[in-house]
């Protein structure tokens, strides 16, 4: 042990008086002046490792920290400093063996088991990270950072209750910690309750004003609730205290994006993605920005990110065979489905051109076979499986491909479904019973359980269709209920009609020779909007404002490439859906005069 000289001593303890009131150049000076006079002074080089990492030098903190513990290596104190340097520097692997050697020499040191579990953490090792700041809560059940850093473990784990009630722990010992605020609020806005989040946020914001990550994380939380105008200055503040961080401009582009200024957000997601290109989520919200502007050369490919998501589309497959490439010729090929049914709906478009070149299966949901059947003859099926059918594994097919990668171009626009024919001639028969009107079918409602809300109108919104006397208006609604039923009935009188042999949501053959049957769909964007389209029928879709509207609807206008005989009525704004009513109801009055 180095035996200090009375005057080297007075010097350090000024340079550490001085680190603890924040005179960082002072400390620093003070620090090597005692180092330059006793190389070996180890506390000089812990507080100086520090230092250095306090101010953003860790990889100069790593060389001074290193010589200490060479010197006393047994000294646990050391080894947690030059851990923290080394995870400061990036190396975390080198991080997690000096800290695992910290813990060797004192297993019952607080800061040296949170250090450890945070290396778990950093290095995705959930399950062993939760166990560490559990033993160091077990030391000092206050320490609120083991809290914090559990809560963002848990939340990892999908245990979101056990997350949420971690978060609460470590506001409740660091009550004046932005972080713990902010934590909690991003836990919160994850189970959904956004107003509690931005309470949160707020709260946070509060302790430190010009706080990027809660502004963040507030921006997407207005977001959520459909306050964009509130929104969007904090997004363009993050993105200036940050100097441009990947997550503020991701917060940024998607605030426009909900606005509707496509451009824009496709500008801000592409100065994300330059920052941090291997981001998945951003990739993808990059993908539906392009893909509703029509710029399916970009669109496409970033589309493909989707399988890297947080909640990749389902199902997932993992198939023996493999995945075709664009140009490739196989001989026999297993098309698979993917995500919903509308969305299967949307990219079966493609699929004509694949049917000359292949024999091509294709595996997919029940509802959809007896209409594929008819509208592709050449085309085989299997029923789609929770898991992946064992005994398709032994086919013998030459390539795989997910029912999303058949685009490669823009859409072709071409009506490709049969309805049964002989079918919807009874059914038209049976609901014009004798009169002269047009025939209208109707759909409400929106089942996607993330944007569904968005979509969908209730009975009362479509009121204005009741003065346009020369209609029946026949219910296409999936699911839909008794009371929705009642308060057409009210609208409508006999003029609404509800058959209940049609089971919309199973039987989807039954309910595209209904949709035949009809003059016109109105509707909202769901499987109906695109069974129409699919039909070639006239389909009259209410397109919703904000998030959730989808990329086929495009960015604006009264068209889509996808389906020619659809035109789209756009609401101003999330949730508003009197002005696109009133232009269908004048439409259709129109059609009548």
């Amino acid at each position: 042990m180095t035996v200090l000289k009375p005057e080297t001593l007075q010097r350090l303890q000024s340079a550490l008086e001085a680190h603890r009131q924040g005179r960082l150049p002072e400390a620093e000076r003070g620090y090597r002046a005692v180092l330059a006079q006793a190389p070996e002074t180890l506390d000089a080089s812990n507080l100086l490792g520090r230092l250095l990492v306090q101010t953003g030098r860790a990889s100069e903190a790593v060389a001074t920290l290193r010589r200490a513990v060479d010197l006393a290596p047994k000294q646990a104190g050391l080894w947690l400093s030059y851990a923290e340097a080394l995870l400061g520097a990036g190396q975390v692997e080198q991080a997690r063996q000096a800290v695992e050697t910290a813990r060797r020499l004192s297993p019952r040191d607080v800061n040296v088991l949170f250090l450890w579990a945070e290396t778990q953490r950093i290095a995705g090792a959930w399950e062993t990270a939760a166990t560490g700041f559990r033993q160091a809560l077990a030391l000092q059940p206050k320490h609120a950072a083991s809290w914090l850093q559990l809560a963002t473990c848990l939340r990892a784990l999908n245990d979101l209750p056990g997350a949420i009630a971690a978060a609460e722990q470590a506001l409740a010992h660091a009550p004046q910690a932005p972080e713990c605020h902010n934590n909690l609020g991003s836990l919160l806005a994850a189970k959904g309750d956004h107003g509690g989040a931005i309470a949160a946020f707020d709260q946070a914001l509060k302790l430190r004003v010009d706080y990027p990550a809660a502004l963040i994380n507030k921006a997407s939380s207005l977001g959520e609730s459909d306050r964009l105008d509130e929104a969007l200055p904090l997004a363009e503040r993050a993105v200036q205290l940050t100097q441009g961080h990947a997550d503020a401009w991701a917060c940024l582009g998607q605030i426009r994006h909900a606005q509707g200024q496509l451009d824009l957000a496709q500008t801000a997601y592409r100065e994300a993605l330059s920052r941090r290109p291997q981001d998945p989520e951003t990739q993808w919200n990059f993908a539906l920005a392009a893909l509703a502007r029509g710029d399916f050369a970009a669109g496409w490919p970033a589309f493909a990110w989707r399988w890297r998501k947080a909640e990749p589309p389902l199902p997932r497959r993992n198939w023996p065979w493999p995945r075709f490439q664009n140009g490739g010729s196989p001989k026999r090929l297993l098309l698979w489905g993917e995500q919903g049914l509308d969305d299967r709906l949307l990219f079966l478009q493609y699929l004509p051109p694949l049917l000359e070149a292949a024999s091509v299966m294709l595996e997919t949901d029940p509802r959809l076979i007896p209409l594929l059947r008819r509208s592709f003859p050449t085309l085989s099926f299997t029923e789609e499986k929770t898991q992946a059918d064992l005994a398709l594994m032994n086919e013998a097919f030459d390539a795989h491909l997910p029912l999303g990668d058949l685009p490669q171009a823009a859409p072709p626009g071409q009506a490709y479904l049969l309805a049964d024919a002989e079918r919807a001639a009874g059914l038209r028969q049976e609901y014009l019973a004798g009169g002269k009107v047009r025939l209208i079918g109707l759909s409400w409602r929106s089942a996607n359980p993330a944007i569904g809300a968005g979509k969908s109108l209730r009975p009362e919104d479509l009121a204005p269709l009741a003065a346009i006397l020369d209609c029946r208006f026949v219910c296409l609604q999936y699911g839909a209920t008794e009371d929705e039923h009642a308060q057409f009935r009210a609208l409508f009188g006999d003029r609404f009609i509800v058959d209940d042999r049609i089971d919309a949501k199973n039987d989807l053959d039954a309910l595209a020779a209904q949709i035949a049957a009809l003059d016109l769909v109105i509707t909202v964007s769901n499987v109906t909007a695109h069974l129409a389209g699919a039909l070639g029928r006239p389909v009259w879709t209410l397109a919703p404002a904000g998030k959730s509207l989808f990329f086929y609807l495009m960015a604006a206008g009264e068209t889509t490439p996808w389906y020619p005989t659809m035109r789209i009525f756009r609401s101003p704004a999330p949730g508003s859906w009197r002005v696109p009513v009133h232009a269908v109801a004048k439409r259709l009055e129109s059609l009548a005069n």
